[in-house]
This record gives structure tokens, sequence and C-alpha cells, in this order.
């Protein structure tokens, strides 16, 4: 499965409240502990656009709906989200050292 991309700008004054529901999604799953999954949330710095990044091993279902922190997160995006909706996009992983 390619490593998927979800890139999308926030309004200024939803910056503070996405990274909150972001480091709360990250220690949820970092208590659930699923297997087969890598993912990473980055900000490039001091702007408004955030990229995420989720890479599954073959057969493994995305686990990130059924924890509610994540779910939470999409919605915090949502609201404070501008510009286009926030989409995965698949990437091609063409090099990597411990990543996909």
């Amino acid at each position: 499965m390619p490593v998927l991309m979800i890139r999308y700008q926030v309004a200024e004054e939803g910056v503070a409240e996405v990274v909150e529901a972001i480091e709360t999604a990250f220690a949820a799953v970092a208590t659930e502990q699923p297997e087969g999954v890598r993912y990473a949330y980055l900000r490039r710095a001091g702007s408004t656009e955030f990229v995420a990044l989720l890479d599954l091993d073959e057969g493994v279902e995305n686990p990130l709906p059924g924890i509610a922190a994540a779910r939470q997160l999409q919605a915090t995006v949502a609201k404070w989200a501008v510009g286009p909706a926030p989409t995965p996009q698949p990437l091609d992983v063409l090099g990597a050292y411990r990543f996909g």
C-alpha cells in the first residue's frame, strides 16, 4: 500500500486547537499501540500548513477511525481547515530509511 499524505492549511486562530488535537490523538495512538502502522504529523515551521503521513503494512486495516481522539482530530481539522477539504493522497515511496 502506498503511503498516504493529507496536507492542509488552517485558519491562524485555529492553529493552537489543531496542535492540541494532534497531541491528544498521538497520546491515544501511543496508548493503543496499533500494529503495522507508521503515522507522523508535521507542521511547516512558522505556518498554518500541516501534513500527516500514514503508512500501513499490507493487509492492515487503518486503525485510526477506531480511536476516538483520532476522530476528534479529524473533526477539529474540518472545523479550521481553509481551502479545499483535506483528502488523503497516495505517495509512492522511492527511497526510505526506517519508513515504509
